[in-house]
């Protein structure tokens, strides 16, 4: 009988401790069952003087309680390991200049918090999700194109004018806003030149504080944006981005604030839009709207 008792105990003591390791890795199992959020797109409101509601928010970052839990191409399902009740905070991404490798916060635009109860293993959705610029955030160039006094103007080189359009095919529209114009350019010949420089000259913030240009448009020629600024008493244009063909309406969000960065003498600021007819084609359409040029209301 003692004999079997030996050979029975250790056998025993090997159950226990496959009991034991098993409970073990279920405990870490259920700790790394994530809950979930779900968000699917963002939408903004606008006061009077903010311009459009139009917007390209392609990314929610997500914060636990400030903790970031990293940033999601919309729409998306977030896992979150931690359950219970949360606060959750997701802050509006843009592509700078449409690249999608300088995905970042758009610093203009309100974080959205949202107090929620996590679950694990289920899912919550955060969805509408709706957030408003900043109340120190300056507007100092708008164009809608709605008024028939533009403010923006054709330079010596261009051969082809910017004027308004009705035509209800080729006028942006946004639901809920009153869109009547837009602007069109139409590059007629293989030579064909355009520049548009704006009338006012403007003076951004200090190095440090970032300038951005909103624009939405269609085209079937490429077209570049940039800055005309002086700097020692020179005169300098500078190109910062070039939009490529875009079959369909497209907002865009252009990082203005390399000139600052690297001239910070440079002062009176005018932003230019240009194209020359791409090679292979004949002709071209441009279509231009709600262009907004956008920076923190900051001292110099």
């Amino acid at each position: 009988m003692r004999g079997c008792l030996r050979s029975v105990f250790p056998f025993l003591q090997v159950c226990l401790l496959a009991v034991l390791l098993s409970g073990c890795d279920n405990d870490k199992d259920s700790v790394l069952v994530p809950s979930y959020v779900t968000i699917d797109q963002f939408s903004i409101t606008t006061d009077y003087g903010q311009g459009t509601a139009s917007h390209k928010i392609s990314d929610a970052w997500v914060y636990v309680d400030e903790t970031l839990i990293g940033a999601f191409e919309l729409p998306a399902r977030v896992p979150i390991l931690t359950e219970g009740n949360q606060n959750i905070t997701i802050r509006p991404g843009i592509k700078i200049n449409g690249i999608a490798s300088t995905r970042a916060i758009y610093p203009y635009l309100l974080p959205v918090t949202r107090q929620v109860r996590l679950v694990k293993d289920s899912a919550v959705s955060l969805s509408p999700i709706n957030t408003r610029y900043r109340t120190n955030v300056t507007f100092p160039w708008l164009e809608g194109f709605e008024l028939s006094g533009l403010t923006m103007d054709t330079t010596s080189k261009s051969t082809v004018a910017l004027q308004r359009t009705s035509d209800p095919a080729l006028v942006f529209s946004m639901p809920g806003e009153s869109n009547s114009f837009s602007g069109l350019i139409q590059l007629t010949s293989d030579t064909s030149i355009f520049e548009v420089v704006t009338r006012e000259t403007y003076e951004f913030p200090a190095a440090g504080s970032e300038v951005f240009l909103e624009m939405n448009f269609k085209t079937t020629n490429s077209i570049v944006v940039g800055v005309f600024y002086k700097t020692n008493g020179m005169q300098v244009q500078r190109p910062l981005l070039v939009l490529n063909k875009s079959d369909e309406w497209n907002k865009i969000y252009v990082n203005l604030t390399v000139p600052k960065y690297d001239t910070p003498g440079a002062t009176e600021f005018r932003i230019f839009i240009g194209a020359q007819t791409d090679q292979g084609n004949e002709q071209a359409t441009i279509l231009l709207d709600n262009l907004k040029l956008v920076h923190f209301n900051t001292v110099k």
